[in-house]
């Protein structure tokens, strides 16, 4: 346990300052691309690397996942981002519908055949779960890259801050199990630390980041850092209970005493479908 705690405390702030300096060089043009660029490719490698994860962690659990396709269905709506303006929204959410229907009706005729009606159902579930779980939320914050990279920051900061608030608040007073079948170690303690966390962090970076970019009131930033925080800790739970009913303590073992990529991302999934239609409203 010390361990991990000394593993941590090393990887955190590491990844802050490759935050950082990601952020840093897409603000500043210094690779000469557009604005948000390279932010929303580091989203795009990360929602390759979740879904991969996703598929092995599924299929190693016997779930039927059609592999190849939700691979090369992801790769093609994730790079489609970038053709589009996100400053009027109009076109930029057909590839979702697209690549979904794309994704969906070759599953559903090949579960007509008689050898693949054992678990023709179940792959169209699972794959279209890995699909809207992990891809959709990656391409939404590749669109808030590219429409307000500032809000982008606000949003990864807001989220992690929560989970780091809620880790500490967990391992200093945590007593009270929060959904101990679907993850022993959450207290309702961490999960309360976690939204103040959240709700501080949403009300005194809306100046320094989104100033002039976003008009976000007092009582609107504390309703989205609670809202970011509700969506933070929903995403931690349900891959969770991914892991959980596949039998996995990680998504992988990439990150040591951290996980997988899925394991890093988890808590900014629904976060950036959410954040997504507030941001459209406040701009």
């Amino acid at each position: 346990m010390a361990s991990d705690l000394r593993t941590r405390a090393v990887l955190a702030p590491t990844m802050l300052l490759l935050i950082g300096g990601v952020y840093w060089l897409d603000v500043h043009g210094t690779l000469g691309w557009r604005t948000g660029t390279l932010s929303a490719v580091v989203f795009a490698l990360l929602g390759l690397a979740g879904v991969h994860e996703y598929i092995t962690m599924m299929r190693k659990a016997g779930f039927a996942v059609s592999k190849n396709l939700l691979l090369v269905i992801t790769a093609a709506l994730l790079p489609s981002a970038f053709f589009f303006g996100w400053h009027q929204i109009d076109h930029e959410l057909y590839p979702l519908v697209a690549s979904t229907l794309l994704l969906l009706f070759p599953l559903a005729l090949k579960s007509l055949r008689r050898d693949d009606m054992q678990k023709g159902l179940e792959r169209q579930g699972a794959t279209l779960l890995g699909f809207i779980f992990v891809a959709w939320p990656m391409f939404l914050a590749m669109g808030t890259c590219l429409r307000c990279l500032p809000s982008a920051l606000y949003v990864v900061l807001v989220c992690k801050g929560g989970d780091i608030g809620g880790y500490c608040t967990g391992r200093l007073l945590g007593r009270t199990k929060l959904i101990p079948h679907v993850s022993p170690g959450k207290t309702i303690e961490g999960a309360l630390g976690s939204l103040g966390a959240s709700i501080l962090l949403a009300v005194f970076l809306r100046g320094p980041l989104l100033d002039g970019q976003v008009e976000m009131s007092l009582v609107a930033a504390l309703g989205v850092g609670a809202l970011l925080n509700f969506t933070t800790q929903t995403g931690d739970l349900i891959e969770s209970l991914l892991k959980r009913r596949c039998g996995a303590k990680d998504s992988s073992a990439l990150l040591p005493a951290h996980g997988g990529v899925l394991d890093l991302i988890d808590s900014l999934l629904f976060s950036f479908c959410a954040w997504f239609p507030v941001l459209v409203v406040l701009t």
